[in-house]
């Protein structure tokens, strides 16, 4: 530490006290292994995303309303466009910096959600979600489905012709609601789609909003992982219930991070400077006439648009008071019931399984066949559903009537998931039997494979080196 930095620390110090926190700060543990990074990842996006965002938001103009674009790009020039879509036309090609902004701006979203679902599935794999750490498990879920519907808005902003589609789509869907869609689609939209009160509210919610509800939520979540300490991987002098085995924040993780921020924005630059991403001149504005079959929105919505696809046109009159429709299976109660069901996995774990006391050393998922079970068949029906949001395209490539190719979908996304998730879970119950092991209860059970023997002390030494003590209860 340099004399400059020293003397201003002791200043501060002085009058706020902060030696003491920032020593306990600097020590905080991190455990080794790179799965870790992934909310780290998701973290630094978040902040690229926020910066580029503000940039953005200085030139956006959230309206339908018609105007002329007379910017520098020859082949809109002159004409009437909407309002939204001509200022992105005109941020892209008339503003320095414009479109590398904008270029950067949807790629960290991308990596943002796919950092987010790739840490929800490290979770879900390795059981972080076990006591005492279930309402933070919860919090993730909500910040996973806070950052679709960030980036579906942000998908909407542009009203390009693929953006007017997503719109239409959602529009629909908040109608098939039995009853009170009607009130429902009214009270999001301000009217029939297309109206001009879509875009200024959706802008709302994406610049307002959801950032704040994300960022809420996510400050939470970071102070639950400090509260309750990192989990860690099972190994030999593990011990999750006395310490945390890893490297101290200052100066291994802090240098580690700060490295691994560069590369998250050097990588997010690069690919927003080779790929041409969100590129709306190639699609033009919307207009509703001109939509065709082959609009796919991001690749996070696949499932919901695949499940949407591949659902069979039907009607079911309940006491013949409300209407249940097909749209609304697919598009709503579906994806309702899939978070639903990662939602409650937790608890439905602990009661099936019995586990008792707190868990804080990971295990394998196929020592808990019903968990490898029941990411096997939820992760498997997504993709298929995901999948069948290509369907005319796969028909187009490998010449197969797209009516055959959804019918495949539909026999698939019913059969493969339940037997991939029985295979799984036959698979786990073997191969604990030949180890002659059953599913452990408590974590000490769980841990009794990673022992090492007694009157090893130099193992013990070393695992204790460089770890974080439990805190004295309060």
């Amino acid at each position: 530490m340099t004399p400059l930095f020293a003397w201003l620390f002791d200043t501060l110090d002085e009058r706020l006290g902060l030696r003491s926190p920032s020593r306990k700060a600097a020590n905080k543990v991190f455990p080794h292994n790179w799965s870790f990074l992934l909310g780290e990842i998701a973290l630094f996006a978040l902040v690229v995303l926020v910066l580029t965002g503000v940039f953005l938001t200085m030139f956006y103009r959230p309206s339908i309303e018609a105007v002329t674009y007379n910017g520098s790009f020859e082949l809109y020039r002159g004409t009437t466009q909407p309002a939204a879509f001509e200022s992105i036309l005109r941020l892209s090609h008339d503003i320095p910096g414009g479109l590398l902004f904008r270029r950067i701006h949807r790629v960290a979203a991308h990596l943002f959600v796919a950092a987010g679902v790739l840490h929800m599935l490290r979770i879900l794999l390795t059981g972080a979600f076990r006591r005492p750490r279930e309402v933070n498990y919860l919090v993730g879920i909500g910040l996973i489905t806070f950052a679709f519907a960030a980036g579906f808005t942000g998908y909407s902003l542009p009203y390009d012709s693929l953006a007017g589609t997503g719109i239409r789509i959602a529009y629909s869907e908040l109608l098939s609601f039995p009853v009170v869609g009607d009130s429902i689609a009214f009270w999001v939209f301000g009217g029939d789609f297309p109206t001009g009160d879509v875009i200024p509210r959706f802008f709302v919610f994406h610049v307002m909003v959801l950032p704040a509800i994300i960022i809420g939520t996510l400050t939470i979540h970071l102070l639950l992982v400090v509260r309750q300490r990192h989990t860690q991987f099972p190994a030999r002098g593990v011990d999750g219930h006395r310490f945390v085995l890893g490297k101290p924040l200052w100066p291994a993780q802090f240098a580690e991070s700060a490295t691994l921020m560069l590369w998250v924005g050097g990588v997010l630059a690069l690919a927003s400077i080779l790929v041409p991403w969100s590129d709306i001149t190639l699609i033009g504005p919307y207009v509703p006439g001109e939509v065709g079959n082959n609009a796919q929105p991001d690749w996070y919505m696949f499932w919901v648009e695949g499940a949407l696809r591949i659902f069979p046109a039907v009607e079911f009159s309940v006491f013949n008071l409300m209407t249940i429709s097909g749209p609304f299976i697919a598009g709503i109660l579906l994806p309702g019931l899939v978070f639903t069901g990662l939602a409650l996995y937790p608890f439905i774990e602990r009661r099936v399984c019995r586990l008792e006391g707190e868990w804080h050393v990971l295990t394998n998922p196929l020592e808990i066949p019903l968990r490898a079970a029941f990411v096997v068949g939820t992760f498997g029906f997504v993709l298929i559903i995901s999948a069948a949001a290509t369907n005319d395209i796969l028909s187009r490539l490998t010449g197969v009537p797209i009516e055959a190719a959804t019918w495949f979908f539909r026999i698939t996304a019913v059969v493969v998931p339940p037997l991939a998730a029985a295979a799984v879970y036959v698979y786990s119950t073997r191969r604990l039997r030949r180890r002659g092991r059953t599913v452990a209860t408590n974590e000490q059970d769980a841990m009794r494979p990673y022992l090492f023997s007694a009157g090893s002390s130099d193992d013990e030494s070393m695992a204790r080196s460089g770890s974080e003590p439990e805190p004295e209860p309060e």
